[in-house]
């Protein structure tokens, strides 16, 4: 779609972390003008005038857009900006949190002429800056045809998973591999080369074979690198999305005995003041588990 076609929206954010702020950047970045609002006015000055405006209050964006994207921290925070909306708009809710919180959001808007639409975001601030996101996209099906043009902005790929809350539920499951990956890569490496094996034949001899996978592929460098300061994703985020795994698991009966595990060494890494690190330094925990130093 030629980004033209989406000139007509007028497009809000609310939500300015770090997410949400290199999703306004990479906006801003294709010369598509967007209205922002974040409880920190910090962040606005960081973001080119000629293309982003900052709202006083929330209240604010909604008048001023028909568009808006919600990147939100906590359930509370989602719920506070879909109560008692007046606004006829449609919210493209791309946090993750928890699938009983986002239906309550959209209890929230039944008797209100919003619309929304459930579609999580997978990827991190560079990807985002780059374009580079995942969405999985869920609702009703005209919402969700306007709302894949607005996605298509910042995401190279845009999944329909079906009716709402479906999305969330994707990319909970979705991260469960993410963090298993990145475990097992950090165990995979640290046996190679305890065994006497160079990291770096390790990394090149797995890399893009059917063994392989896009975490051990990109963390599996980092942590053969043992880069752990790139703007990654560090500890935060699973562990907060862990919360939302386990009760999801816990709502439909599922054991996830291999995803707990892994989890041990996430514990671990924090404990050990890594959690501002990527999450890729978690292979510091097995090296010192196994009595490797490099």
């Amino acid at each position: 779609m030629k980004i033209d076609n989406v000139l007509n929206y007028k497009i809000g954010i609310i939500g300015l972390g770090v997410l949400g702020s290199a999703i306004a950047e990479c906006f801003i970045n294709k010369k598509i003008r967007i209205i922002g609002y974040d409880l920190s006015d910090k962040v606005y000055k960081k973001l080119n005038k000629s293309y982003f405006s900052s709202a006083s209050s929330i209240e604010e964006l909604y008048t001023e857009s028909n568009i808006v994207l919600t990147c939100l921290p906590s359930e509370k925070s989602l719920l506070d900006v879909t109560e008692n909306l007046k606004s006829e708009v449609l919210i493209i809710e791309t946090s993750t949190l928890p699938h009983e919180c986002k239906k309550k959001a959209l209890d929230q808007l039944k008797n209100s002429n919003c619309k929304i639409v459930d579609a999580p975001l997978s990827g991190n601030r560079l990807a985002a800056l780059e374009g580079r996101l995942s969405a999985y996209l869920s609702g009703d099906e005209p919402d969700k045809i306007i709302a894949k043009k607005i996605l298509d902005i910042f995401c190279q790929k845009v999944t329909d998973v079906g009716e709402f809350g479906n999305g969330i539920v994707m990319k909970l499951i979705g991260n469960i591999l993410n963090l298993v990956h990145n475990a097992v890569s950090a165990e995979v490496l640290t046996l190679g080369m305890k065994a006497g094996l160079n990291p770096k034949v390790i990394h090149k001899a797995i890399s893009g074979t059917f063994s392989s996978s896009g975490v051990f592929e990109n963390r599996g460098k980092l942590m053969v690198d043992q880069d752990f300061e790139k703007e990654g994703m560090n500890f935060s985020t699973p562990m907060k999305d862990s919360k939302f795994i386990t009760e999801l698991s816990r709502e439909n009966l599922v054991a996830l005995p291999i995803y707990q595990v892994a989890l041990q060494y996430y514990y671990s890494a924090v404990a050990n003041g890594l959690g501002h690190k990527d999450a890729s330094s978690v292979i510091k925990i097995v090296e010192q588990n196994a009595n490797l130093a490099r």
